[in-house]
């Protein structure tokens, strides 16, 4: 359906056809995006990955997920500010999920500031733990406190406008926790959201052999 109504929507519009023909075409293909949305989402939700955990670079998912959004972010005016470091160590982890975690908190992000807004990603590393703390930052419309407890359960929104499956963060959730992680919400309603990551560092194995001589 999504190729198909892809396919016609562009011959309509070169063809010049009849304005209200192409707005249908329109919406069967925006409808059909939403129905492969929340088939992919609950196929995700539903099995688990057999991919075989590696060092994955932090900085290299966000930047990846940051291209995946460019048009989230352009439609709704919204300014990203990279705070990562390139010196982060690597974490044990598996580089596509963790890539949607990461494009589902910057979506997430982008449709509370649908008039526009600014959205931080900052990383660091906190060498207590020997943990690489994120922190996913908007200024939109926040989050109120009796929905907060609920925002990772599985089929819980507030969207209204058919933009929410109910599953994204519960996926981010299940994903951050299969890496060892955590992840935690702050917001305030009017004032906006943040999202903090907490994921484990591959740590250096000392060697036990004497030093040589």
């Amino acid at each position: 359906i999504v190729a198909y109504s892809d396919y016609l929507l562009k011959r309509f519009t070169r063809a010049q056809t009849d304005r209200d023909d192409v707005e249908r075409l329109r919406r069967i293909g925006e409808a059909a995006q939403r129905i492969l949305k929340f088939s992919r989402d609950l196929v995700t939700y539903a099995r688990p990955s057999a991919e075989v955990p590696g060092p994955v670079q932090l900085s290299e998912v966000i930047d990846k997920a940051l291209l995946f959004c460019e048009h989230e972010f352009s439609e709704r005016s919204v300014s990203v500010e990279r705070r990562v470091g390139e010196d982060v160590p690597p974490v044990l982890g598996i580089g596509g999920q963790l890539t949607q975690v990461f494009v589902n908190l910057f979506t997430n992000a982008s449709h509370a500031m649908s008039g526009g807004g600014s959205l931080i990603v900052e990383t660091r590393l906190d060498v207590a733990s020997e943990c690489v703390v994120i922190e996913v930052v908007d200024d939109g419309i926040g989050i109120d406190a009796a929905n907060l407890g609920q925002i990772f359960e599985p089929f819980f929104t507030t969207k209204t406008d058919g933009l929410g499956t109910g599953l994204g963060l519960s996926i981010v959730r299940d994903i951050v926790d299969a890496h060892g992680g955590l992840l935690v919400c702050r917001s305030e309603p009017g004032t906006g959201s943040t999202f903090t990551l907490t994921l484990p560092v591959i740590v250096a194995k000392k060697s036990t052999r004497p030093p040589p001589g």
